[in-house]
């Protein structure tokens, strides 16, 4: 079973459980295209592929976090059904991954053994801001891409490539940066781990540790060196937190 939302690249017939992964704003499924070399046998790598990028780049990006959100769970919920599952999301990522929680408990009775979700603020903690970073110019948005230092300067120099990702980051951002938290969102039943960048400027340690706040299962916040795009530093320790925490749950 294949589709185009969920890229298993490597099928591990055994496994235990799936963990998938959210990529970032302007990210596809090749973030993660390294972790299956760190991830032991009995668990198989997920890794969510949304429209607009990657394998999907003649699509149009969804600008809508409600529309992203149901569409992308009608395409997981036959993973979901299949094997235990976890989340991993980063940066946007992760509110993409606790929205669809929400969505899935709610709706279908279906929720991860466990979620990571790494370099975003508790989203109770978002609030709307009159300037909004993907309604600025296109010169201003590539500073902006430089300030956060996760987009290589062979794209930002690169006309061509900036077309087709300028496109995609502003459809990203703006499902953050209009983003409402509801009320009506439930305390999830599942243990949550956290990731934070002590050299991020943009999400803080103690906006992160409010994730804690949103479940009423187990909470730790893991501490990481570098800035907003430290996956990419520390990939192999990241992957073996995270199998640490699975391999209890899996108990």
């Amino acid at each position: 079973m294949q589709n185009k939302w969920v890229i298993i690249d490597e099928k591990k017939t055994e496994a235990r459980l799936r963990l998938f992964c959210f990529p970032y704003a302007g990210g596809g499924s090749n973030v993660y295209k390294r972790w299956n070399e760190y991830l032991p046998d009995d668990i198989e790598l997920a890794c969510i592929e949304l429209p607009g990028r990657g394998r999907r780049i003649n699509e149009p990006s969804i600008r809508q976090k409600d529309i992203l959100v149901g569409s992308l769970k009608k395409a997981i919920i036959p993973y979901l059904e299949e094997k235990p599952f976890c989340f991993f999301g980063h940066s946007m990522g992760a509110l993409i991954a606790y929205e669809l929680i929400q969505s899935l408990n709610k709706d279908e009775g279906l929720l991860p053994k466990y979620f990571f979700p790494s370099a975003h603020r508790a989203p109770h903690l978002n609030r709307s801001t009159n300037k909004k970073t993907y309604d600025l110019s296109d010169k201003e948005l590539i500073h902006r891409l430089r300030e956060l230092d996760g987009t290589p300067e062979t794209i930002l120099n690169n006309k061509e490539l900036l077309n087709l990702v300028l496109p995609i980051m502003r459809a990203d951002l703006q499902i953050c940066e209009t983003y409402q938290f509801s009320n009506d969102n439930d305390i999830i039943p599942v243990p949550i781990t956290a990731f934070s960048g002590i050299n991020d400027k943009n999400v803080t340690v103690q906006s992160i540790e409010e994730w804690g706040s949103l479940t009423n299962r187990s909470f730790e916040i893991i501490k990481m060196e570098g800035n907003h795009f430290f996956i990419h530093q520390f990939e192999q320790l990241i992957v073996q937190q995270i199998v640490e925490k699975l391999e209890l749950s899996l108990v």
